[in-house]
């Protein structure tokens, strides 16, 4: 009598875009045999921090024909708004030029539906808790150790966590203040209800200027704030806009390879002089298309000079708000309701009701002022990825993981394993955002789209008959991502 083959079993830790849509290629490879199972705590699958968000002034920054779980389909998100009525009577999703920029929560809504038959027939697992801890057995066998006292045994196992949530700046920590009382410091404005306390003419200090201030620049707006808002960083840079019509991507940055920092602020200003009158929009289009190869053409030490340098002028360029929210943010300029500063906060304390903050200009020049409330925008703390998630310092402590040396997320090869030094881990990937050290720009979705759609091929390549982990390891079968060449995990 035959013995049953198991199931080989693919664990992905994370629900959010990045988790559902590796999740999402997996089980529509017609593959045989194989389990999937993602570990989400929250109820459903693929919105995660962005898209769950209930706030429907929080938009998406791309336009929806932009984005897609679908590779071989970059319009099924916008045939889906079409066919389902998503964004009826939100006028201002549509601009001028045809442009849908709809809420966040429409496009968590569309993948969620796309996801709905496999979930039905069994092709995915939703596992609904978060991992506390992970290890690997001596049959290589992966166990997972979950908050709900559960258990679970992989054969292959994908972070696909997102980054952890903003560090306040040092001044704001430690501050004793109590709850539901004024002074009102926000540490984190994703939090449910983090801005009710925000009365309607507070006088607000939001730390950071990016899509995150915007975000909640379009709260208050909505919640009728009439208080000013003061949105500081060290530039004082805010995120740029959307061109005001569509563009044709122009430019070429890979030919030959710019091998410095400084060379490719260089073909950048010299494109954008050669473009003939284009908004600059396209020339950042083009840019972002071949980033990947510009930035694995770069040595490490030449990757951490444009992160320190010109990483503050990339992200007001690449990652634009959508044009409603920058409506209301403009609207708010011309009141004198809205001002951005190149500034940092210096000192804090807490006065009665309120706080007496020193801001510090790029001149050295030190100003008082008072504020209501305090919002920090200040992006992801990037050196918490690993301390901030149990499981992540497990793996660390076991030496299965590290930070990437460019300090943006986890080690990985060019397949998307995880990696501590010149060793990889066969079986341990990693998927979106947190992978970016390797492939320098994983934050857009039509990105991470492309990444985790050929992540995909590797676990299948790991399972399917005939081949094994030697095979892939070797190269022998695997598509490596971007065009990059090398099937090696060494640092290039």
């Amino acid at each position: 009598m035959a013995c049953a083959v198991p199931v080989p079993h693919v664990a992905i830790i994370g629900g959010g875009f990045s988790g559902a849509a590796l999740a999402w290629h997996l089980a529509r490879a017609n593959m045989p045999a194989l389990r999937i199972t993602v570990f989400e705590p929250r109820p459903t699958l693929g919105a995660g921090l962005a898209y769950g968000t209930t706030d429907p002034h929080h938009r998406v920054n791309a336009p929806a024909a932009r984005m897609s779980l679908d590779t071989d389909n970059q319009h099924d998100f916008m045939d889906w708004i079409i066919q389902t009525g998503a964004v009826a009577g939100d006028d201002a999703a549509w601009r001028p030029d045809g442009a849908c920029f709809p809420a966040r929560a429409v496009f968590g809504r569309y993948v969620a539906d796309r996801l709905a038959p496999l979930l039905a027939g069994g092709a995915i697992t939703h596992h609904r808790a978060i991992v506390q801890a992970a290890h690997r057995r001596g049959d290589n066998r992966w166990v997972l150790s979950c908050g709900d006292g559960t258990v679970t045994e992989a054969d292959i196992v994908v972070i696909a966590t997102s980054h952890p949530p903003p560090r306040p700046p040092a001044p704001l920590r430690g501050l004793a203040l109590r709850p539901g009382a004024h002074p009102v410091l926000v540490a984190n404005p994703w939090d449910h209800g983090a801005l009710d306390d925000i009365r309607a003419t507070d006088r607000v200090l939001v730390v950071g200027t990016g899509l995150s201030m915007a975000d909640a620049v379009a709260t208050l707006n909505a919640r009728g704030h009439r208080g000013p808002v003061l949105a500081i960083s060290r530039r004082g840079q805010r995120s740029r806009g959307h061109a005001p019509h569509k563009v044709e991507a122009f430019g070429a940055f890979t030919t030959p390879p710019a091998r410095t920092a400084r060379a490719v602020l260089r073909r950048v200003r010299d494109t954008l002089r050669a473009s003939a009158g284009q908004p600059w929009q396209a020339v950042f289009d083009r840019l972002r298309e071949q980033a990947a190869d510009i930035w694995a053409a770069l040595p490490l030490v030449e990757r951490r000079r444009l992160i320190r340098h010109l990483r503050p002028f990339w992200d007001t360029h690449r990652f634009r708000i959508s044009p409603p929210t920058e409506d209301i943010m403009s609207a708010r300029q011309r009141a004198g309701l809205l001002e951005f500063m190149a500034a940092r906060l210096t000192q804090v304390t807490v006065e009665g009701e309120a706080f007496r903050v020193t801001l510090r200009h790029r001149n050295g020049h030190a100003r008082p002022a008072a504020f209501d409330a305090i919002i920090t925008t200040t992006g992801p703390a990037h050196g918490d990825i690993i301390t901030a998630q149990p499981f992540l310092s497990g793996l660390a402590a076991a030496g299965m993981v590290e930070m990437d040396p460019t300090g943006l997320g986890l080690h990985v090869d060019a397949l998307g394993r995880a990696c501590v030094g010149l060793r990889h881990e066969a079986t341990l990937f990693v998927a979106g955002p947190l992978a970016r050290g390797r492939f320098g720009e994983l934050m857009g979705l039509p990105e991470v789209s492309r990444q985790v759609a050929r992540l995909s091929a590797v676990p299948r390549a790991l399972v399917a008959p005939h081949a094994g982990p030697a095979g892939v390891a070797a190269g022998a079968s695997a598509e490596p991502f971007y065009g990059l060449t090398t099937m090696t995990p060494e640092i290039p």
